[in-house]
Formats: C-alpha cells, sequence, structure tokens
C-alpha cells in the first residue's frame, strides 16, 4: 500500500528537525537546567524537591544508567521525543480533519521553539511531559469523538506520566472535566472516565509518597513560586513578550486568530470535541497570567497550553487554504524561521559574533547570558586541585554546572551550602556525599556571570549557611576566551578551615554583599 503524500511530507519533516537539532545537540554545552536535571539521573527518588521524577528517569533509561554522558546522550531523550512528538501532532491533527490538516499541525509544532528547543533538544522536565501531554490530548480527543472507554483510559494513564513530568499536567484533568460537564454529560455515567482518574492517581503515588515525606516541601515551593502581595506590569509584559517568542510569531498569531474563530463557531463547526482544546489550554494560559501580574514567572511554563491549540490553529489554516494547495505559506513560514534558530543559536553560542557582554563592563561576561553554555569544559582544562579537596558553590546554579564539568572530571565531590531556596535538589545530595569534616578546606568557584564573593556567605556568623570557614582568600582568575576574545572570568578562592553547626541560613534575599564584585 502506498504511503500518501502527507505522511511522506510529515516524515520528511521530522527527518529534517532531527537533524538540525541533533546538530544543536552535539555541538553545545549543557545549559543551567540541563546539568541540575543530570542530578535527577545521578541521585534517583521518588521525587524532588522541583519536579517529579520523570526527567531523570528518562535520562537514565536512554542513557543506560548514565553508561553514556557526554552532552548528546544526555539530550539524546529529548531528539527521540521531540521526532515522536512531532508525529502525534499529525495524528491528533489527522484524528480533527484529516491528513492535510494533521501536517499543518506536524508543521506548526515543529514551528514552536517551546515544543522544538526548549523541549525536542534540551534535556528538561518539559521534554517529558509534552511528549506524555501529546498523547493525553490525543486520546481525550479519540474517546470525546468517538465516544471509546478503551481511549479515555488509555489518556488517564498518559496524563499520570506527564504529571510525573511536572505539576502543571492536573490541566489535562481540569480540561476533561469541564468538557464533560458542559458539552458532554454521558461520560458522567460511564465507568471508563471514573477508571482513568483512579489510573492518573495511581500514577501519581510516587509523588505524593515523597512529598509527605518530606512534608510536602515540594508543593510549598511551587505555590511560593506564584504568589505576590503587588501588582507588576513589567512581569506581565515579560511574560506576554516571552510567550509571543518562545511558541514562534507566526504560530501565536495563527493560534489567536483561530481562538477568536473558535468563539465565532467557525471552521469547527460539527466537531464538538475541539472545545476539550480550548477547555485545556484557555484556563492554563489565563491563571498564570493572573501569577504573572504578582510575580516573575518564566514564558515556558505555559508551553502545554499552546500546543494544546496548535491542532485548532492547524485546522484554522486548513480551512482557509485552497484544496489544491499542499502546503500552507504562514506554516511553512513558521517552520523556516524555526529552523533558522538553532543553526543561529549555535554560532552565537560557540562565537558570540553579537555582543551580548556589555562592553567593558564588570564582572566581565555577566550580561552575555549565550555564557551560560560556554567555558565550562575550557575552565575545567585549566582548573587544578593537586589536593583533591572538594569543592563548594552557593546556588544550584552554577553549582550543577561546576559538578558536571569540574568536579567530576577532578574526581572530587561538590557541596552547595545555603538556604533550601537557592540549594534546591542539593540539600539531599549533600547528605548522600557525606559533609566534610571539621577543619576540612575546599575550593570555592564563581563566574562572572553569577559572582557571588565567598567571604559575604561563608564567613563565620555571617548567616547565609550553616556551614562556615575559617579564612577565605582568593586563589586564582581564569580568563576565558571565545573566538580569542577575553570574555569572562573564573574566580577560585581557597576555603580552610570547615566550621559546622553555625547559624540556620536565612532567606537568600537577606545576605546583602559587603564587597566589589571583583575579588582580585
Amino acid at each position: 500500500m502506498e504511503m500518501d503524500r502527507y505522511t511522506k511530507y510529515t516524515l520528511w519533516l521530522i527527518a529534517v528537525s532531527f537533524a538540525i537539532r541533533f546538530f544543536g545537540a552535539a555541538v553545545t554545552e549543557l545549559g543551567n537546567d540541563e546539568v541540575y536535571y543530570y542530578l535527577y539521573a545521578l541521585y534517583p527518588d521518588w521525587s524532588h524537591f522541583d519536579h517529579p521524577g520523570m526527567v531523570g528517569w528518562i535520562i537514565q533509561l536512554f542513557t543506560l544508567n548514565l553508561l553514556f554522558d557526554s552532552e548528546l546522550a544526555l539530550r539524546m531523550p529529548s531528539l527521540v521525543l521531540g521526532s515522536a512528538g512531532i508525529w502525534i501532532a499529525y495524528r491528533t491533527g489527522t484524528l480533527l480533519s484529516g491528513k492535510r490538516c494533521g501536517f499543518f499541525t506536524a508543521m506548526l509544532y515543529a514551528a514552536s521553539i517551546y515544543a522544538s528547543v526548549i523541549c525536542g533538544l534540551f534535556i528538561m522536565p518539559d521534554t517529558p511531559q509534552s511528549f506524555f501531554w501529546l498523547l493525553s490530548m490525543y486520546f481525550f480527543l479519540k474517546a470525546f469523538k468517538y465516544s471509546s472507554g478503551k481511549a479515555m483510559i488509555a489518556a488517564g494513564f498518559f496524563t499520570g506520566l506527564a504529571f510525573l513530568s511536572k505539576y502543571t499536567s492536573v490541566f489535562l484533568w481540569s480540561g476533561a472535566g469541564l468538557y464533560v460537564l458542559l458539552c458532554d454529560r454521558a461520560w458522567l455515567k460511564r465507568k471508563e472516565l471514573y477508571m482513568a482518574a483512579a489510573v492518573t492517581l495511581f500514577c501519581s503515588l510516587p509523588v505524593a509518597v515523597w512529598n509527605i515525606q518530606n512534608d510536602f516541601i515540594s508543593l510549598a515551593f511551587h505555590s511560593g513560586r506564584v504568589t505576590g502581595t503587588s501588582l507588576r506590569p513589567d512581569y506581565f509584559g515579560r511574560e506576554l513578550a516571552g510567550e509571543f517568542f518562545y511558541n514562534n510569531p507566526i504560530v501565536f498569531v495563527i493560534t489567536f486568530l483561530a481562538v477568536l474563530s473558535f468563539f465565532r463557531k467557525k471552521v469547527y463547526s460539527g466537531k464538538r470535541e475541539t472545545a476539550f482544546l480550548v477547555l485545556t489550554a484557555l484556563p492554563f494560559i489565563l491563571l498564570f497570567w493572573i501569577f504573572a501580574l504578582q510575580r516573575a514567572t518564566l514564558p515556558h511554563w505555559t508551553g502545554p497550553a499552546y500546543i494544546t491549540l496548535i491542532p485548532l490553529a492547524a485546522m484554522f489554516i486548513d480551512g482557509r487554504t485552497s484544496p489544491e494547495k499542499a502546503v500552507n505559506p504562514y506554516a511553512a513560514a513558521s517552520a523556516i524561521l524555526a529552523a533558522m534558530l538553532v543553526p543561529l543559536a549555535v554560532l552565537q553560542i560557540n562565537t558570540g559574533i553579537m555582543d551580548f557582554g556589555g562592553g567593558d563592563r564588570k564582572p566581565l561576561g555577566k550580561d552575555d547570558f549565550t555564557l551560560d553554555m560556554y567555558g565550562w569544559e575550557q575552565f575545567a582544562g585549566q582548573f587544578e586541585n593537586p589536593g583533591g579537596d572538594p569543592i563548594v558553590s552557593c546556588r544550584w546554579f552554577p553549582a550543577a554546572h561546576l559538578d558536571y564539568y569540574v568536579a567530576r572530571s577532578s574526581g572530587v565531590p561538590l557541596y552547595c551550602f545555603g538556604p533550601l531556596d537557592e540549594i534546591h535538589k542539593y540539600k539531599w545530595i549533600n547528605q548522600a556525599r557525606g559533609i566534610p569534616e571539621e577543619g576540612s578546606d575546599a575550593w570555592y568557584i564563581t563566574t562572572g556571570r553569577t559572582f557571588r564573593d565567598p567571604r559575604d556567605l561563608f564567613s563565620p556568623g555571617n548567616g547565609y549557611s550553616e556551614y562556615s570557614y575559617a579564612q577565605i582568600t582568593p586563589a586564582d582568575t581564569v580568563e576565558i576566551y571565545r573566538r580569542g576574545k577575553h570574555v569572562s572570568d573564573f574566580y577560585v578562592y581557597r576555603m580552610e578551615g570547615l566550621e559546622k553547626g553555625g547559624l540556620q541560613p536565612m532567606q537568600a534575599s537577606a545576605v546583602k554583599p559587603r564587597r566589589p564584585c571583583l575579588p582580585l
């Protein structure tokens, strides 16, 4: 049986997308979040301080329990699941409105920066969440369209796996619940609906057990991230701008028009199940917009909501594309824009062709965000630790970078000391590694990008950490070069005489710097 052209087009789209993302994954160092989630695989648990455990488990699975642990190996789950996500998007669009719509859905999904880069190249909790979210969405739509009990149970299972990736996956059930109440109450009499919910709850047991064991510290942390006391229009504007660019400007505009068209009851007549997409996505987006009015938020948090609306956007442009045309020009333009991003980003990260460093502003490199993914291997090759002393840091980033690139290659442990809101999972990692003996010495390393003077943190009586050092002195400054240009510095301090049992750590915001940035 000959394969139809839209299936062929989708497979070619997957191949090209995979090749571009593979290139990006192979030639760039890991980002702040990626090295941190590597620790989820190195120290697996039922759940973690920041997120459930799925991202660590899939890293373990794809790397054969870290037998392979290069940048490319750690990102392989993203490359594979990101490619699978394009196929699921195709199947979802096909389910709703035929194979051409499926191809348009795949194009818009591949064009989303959130879907293709954040989830499909970088290794993040969003990687497994987006994959299982798409599967859940597909089976919910199938259940509602064909009144399929088996599809409903499958949706409950994949929603459970999505929840084991990120807590925001609960919006899948809120959307399904609203759809049942508003559009198809016959499901209230069907046992499969309740079986699906029970399957999701069963899947979430690891998260529940870990939080019970740890006084619900993870849920308390996340609730604190989204509550505030005053209006901040600047945060809200930054959130909207981020959503506009993270989801691809062209895709964002198409999606906005598609939602308007939905409420005007155009294109989607006779396809009642599309209401599930809107009822899932809009409450999600609106709630985080409310959060953004008070607290700093991150644009990728609403990413799953926007990929939920992509099939709706595909139906919108499918209905406005001539029957004889196989490709919509706007979908094609959005895909081309996304395809250009990865090579340009790689060029910028590895060469610094555009100056984001603010000239000679000190500390050097502080304002260049591309340095988050550059210079770590260069520093690791120059750092000398003849005594084999451990490394100490003060925040989960750059601690995780130093852990992966420096401590690991030196064969020494890294400890991250400070308040919980700064060290995150390192609270548990410190205990697993065993706190060094009193009187022992260590190295403290910081960068121009994230500079903090250890004398402001770990001198006796400072109150930042329950651990302090009797003597702290600058030891070295290592210059980092990119394309022959001095772009940043690593600062190395010698810390001698560990003292335990000092003041309990205060909130990080209470620690005030006492010195200028540069130590030497």
